[in-house]
């Protein structure tokens, strides 16, 4: 690095001290921007090195897929709920980015997630995404996909209808509250491709299931896994 970029990156980080996105702490410059107390007490579950495991079991008999794993649980009132809350309702989209960022390089490490063609990020309505700036599963996808070397694709699916919110919901009305809610509108884009379709939470696996019916719907020749950055540890208990 030249003078004056060391210069400039030391007068920045004078000016915006580096935290970690999960602790707040300040911290040295650190992998994905979290401390390595964070790193260490992540509560992982490890699930993308196995072919078989409990996320991909949970959508035996509902939808098809070849892979599917999750990177985080979603533990309630933990500083990891908070970190996934900030960038899903609170504008800090870099968070979803470097969450990817680390779970891509961990999916690349299995080697399970070699023969990915493409990325799909689960879609936003586009009124949420005015409302919201952004949507949140892109940013998760651009981590991960910089990490595999693969393509985003963020075109081709689409929401089609602004459902409510299904944070509050119970696990029946979430089902119904997401059916025939995607769309594909550029099929030919995804035929015969194995497709990575990824989202920030899984909690009863209704939204993505109908993202994935959507596509093998329009696109029966194509295959897809699935990638959620956290899971909730209630769906593992369903079945």
């Amino acid at each position: 690095m030249s003078i004056v970029g060391n210069i400039v990156r030391d007068v920045v980080s004078t000016l915006f001290p580096s935290c970690c996105i999960i602790c707040g702490r300040h911290v040295a410059p650190s992998v994905y921007n979290i401390c390595p107390y964070c790193r260490y007490e992540a509560p992982l579950t490890n699930f993308w090195k196995q072919s078989d495991n409990p996320v991909k079991s949970r959508f035996d008999g509902i939808v098809p897929i070849v892979k599917g794993s999750s990177f985080l649980f979603f533990n309630h009132q933990s500083p990891w709920q908070r970190s996934i809350h900030s960038f899903k309702y609170g504008g800090k989209w870099l968070y979803a980015y470097n969450l990817g960022l680390w779970y891509g390089a961990e999916l690349k490490a299995s080697g399970l997630y070699d023969d990915i063609d493409v990325i799909v990020p689960v879609p936003l309505h586009p009124f949420k995404i005015l409302n919201r700036g952004y949507n949140q599963s892109t940013y998760l996808a651009e981590g991960i996909a910089k990490q595999l070397g693969k393509p985003i694709d963020n075109r081709s699916v689409r929401r089609l209808r602004n459902n409510p919110a299904q944070a509050r919901k119970k696990s029946h009305d979430r089902w119904l509250n997401t059916e025939h809610l995607f769309g594909v509108r550029h099929p030919e884009r995804l035929k015969s491709k194995h497709i990575l379709i990824v989202d920030d939470v899984l909690t009863t696996g209704a939204t993505i299931s109908s993202c994935i019916a959507a596509i093998q719907e329009s696109v029966p020749d194509c295959r897809i896994s699935i990638a959620t950055l956290a899971v909730s540890r209630s769906i593992l208990l369903i079945r």
